[in-house]
C-alpha cells in the first residue's frame, strides 16, 4: 500500500459510510410503504368480503356456472339416447284430425241435402244405425275438445303462429339457458325480496357536478399518496391515469348511502319534493323484463300492420263501390232520356200526320 492509498483511505471510508446510511433509509421507506399498501388492501379485501363472501371464489363460480350447462347437456343427450319417434304422434293426431274433419263434411252435406229437399219426405220413416249414432257422438266430443283447447291456448300464450311465435320461443330458450346458468351462481335468498329499485331524481348542476369530480380526484389522490402509490394530477386537478388507484380483486366501491337515504327517508329529495321509484325501467331492469317488453314491441307492431291492411282493404272497397256507383244510372238520368224518347216520337206522329194533308 503507497502513501497516496493511506492518504486518500479516510476519505474512502467516509463515502462508504455515507452510502451505507442513506441505503438504509431506503429500504426503511420502501419497508413503511409496503407495509402501509398491505394493511390498505387488507382492509379492502375485509370490506369486499363483507359485501360479498364469494368474491374471490372465481373458480367456484365458474365451476358451478359449467356443472348446470353440463346437466342441460347431459338431459338431452338422455333424450336423444331413448330414440323417442318425433314425427309418429303429430302424424297419428293429423290424420284423426282429418278423419273427424271428413265425417263433419259428410254431415253439414248431408244437412243440406235435407234442407233442399224440404219437406218432400217428411212423412217417411228414418233408420238410423248405432254405429252412425257413436260416430255422430265422437265427432260432438272431438269438436268440444278442440274448443276448450283453443280457448285455453288463447287465454294462455294469445297468438301462437307467425313471427310473433318464432320470436318469444326464441327468447324463452335463451332465457332458459342463462337463467340456469346464473341460478347455479346465486345463493338462495332468505325472507322475502324486492324487484331492483331505480330512483329518479334531477339531475346535478355542470358546475357542481365538476367541482365534486375534482375535489374527489384531489382526494383520491391525496389518500394514495399516503398509501405510498405515486399519482401524479395535472393543472385541473384531475388524475392522469387512474390505473395507478386500483388493487388486487374486484375493486368493489362502497354502498351508495345517498340512496340508502333517500330510501330510509321515505322518497324524498334534497328539496323536499318526492321521487319516483321505478322497478323495471332502464339498465336496472331484468333480464326478463326486457325481453318481455321487447315481445309486447312486437305483437303491437304486428297488430298495427294488421290494422294498417285492414284500413286499406276497406278504403279500396269504398273506392270500388264509388266507381260503381258513379257508372250506374240514376233516376234523373232515366227520366231525361224518357222525356228525350217521347219527344222524338211525337215529332215522327206529327211530320207523318203532315204528309198527306200536302199530297191533297
Amino acid at each position: 500500500m503507497t502513501l497516496q492509498m493511506l492518504l486518500h483511505l479516510p476519505r474512502l471510508l467516509l463515502a462508504t459510510r455515507r452510502l451505507s446510511r442513506k441505503a438504509k433509509g431506503t429500504d426503511a421507506q420502501q419497508l413503511y410503504a409496503q407495509t402501509l399498501e398491505s394493511r390498505a388492501m387488507k382492509k379492502r379485501r375485509e370490506a369486499e368480503l363483507a359485501v360479498d363472501e364469494t368474491v374471490f371464489e372465481y373458480d367456484e363460480v365458474y365451476d358451478k356456472m359449467q356443472e348446470a350447462k353440463q346437466r342441460a347437456k347431459e338431459a338431452k343427450e338422455v333424450d336423444a339416447k331413448e330414440r323417442k319417434p318425433k314425427y309418429i304422434e303429430g302424424l297419428l293426431t293429423t290424420a284423426a284430425t282429418r278423419r273427424l274433419d271428413h265425417l263433419r263434411a259428410e254431415e253439414k252435406m248431408m244437412q243440406r241435402e235435407r234442407e233442399r229437399e224440404g219437406d218432400e219426405f217428411k212423412d217417411k220413416e228414418a233408420f238410423v244405425t248405432q254405429a252412425y249414432k257413436d260416430q255422430m257422438e265422437e265427432v260432438r266430443r272431438a269438436e268440444e275438445e278442440e274448443r276448450k283447447r283453443e280457448e285455453e291456448r288463447k287465454k294462455k300464450s294469445g297468438p301462437t303462429t307467425g313471427m310473433a311465435h318464432f320470436y318469444r320461443k326464441l327468447l324463452d330458450e335463451s332465457e332458459n339457458d342463462h337463467s340456469a346458468a346464473v341460478a347455479a351462481t346465486q345463493k338462495r335468498a332468505v325472507g322475502p325480496t324486492m324487484p331492483p329499485n331505480l330512483t329518479i331524481t334531477k339531475p346535478p348542476e355542470p358546475e357542481a357536478e365538476e367541482a365534486k369530480k375534482a375535489a374527489s380526484d384531489a382526494e383520491l389522490a391525496r389518500r394514495a399518496r399516503e398509501e405510498g402509490k405515486d399519482v401524479e394530477l395535472n393543472d385541473d386537478n384531475q388524475i392522469v391515469d387512474k390505473r395507478e388507484l386500483l388493487s388486487a380483486g374486484l375493486n368493489l366501491r362502497g354502498t351508495n348511502t345517498r340512496r340508502l337515504g333517500l330510501q330510509a327517508g321515505g322518497g324524498k329529495g334534497k328539496d323536499g319534493e318526492p321521487v319516483h321509484a321505478h322497478t323495471a325501467v332502464g339498465t336496472a331492469a331484468s333480464r326478463r323484463e326486457i325481453e318481455e317488453r321487447r315481445r309486447r314491441e312486437i305483437q303491437q307492431q304486428l297488430r298495427e300492420e294488421e290494422e294498417r291492411r285492414k284500413t286499406e282493404k276497406e278504403e279500396e272497397e269504398r273506392a270500388r263501390n264509388a266507381r260503381m256507383v258513379a257508372k250506374r244510372n240514376t233516376e234523373h238520368d232515366v227520366q231525361s232520356a224518357r222525356e228525350r224518347y217521347l219527344a222524338r216520337k211525337r215529332q215522327k206522329l206529327e211530320e207523318a200526320s203532315r204528309e198527306p194533308e200536302v199530297a191533297q
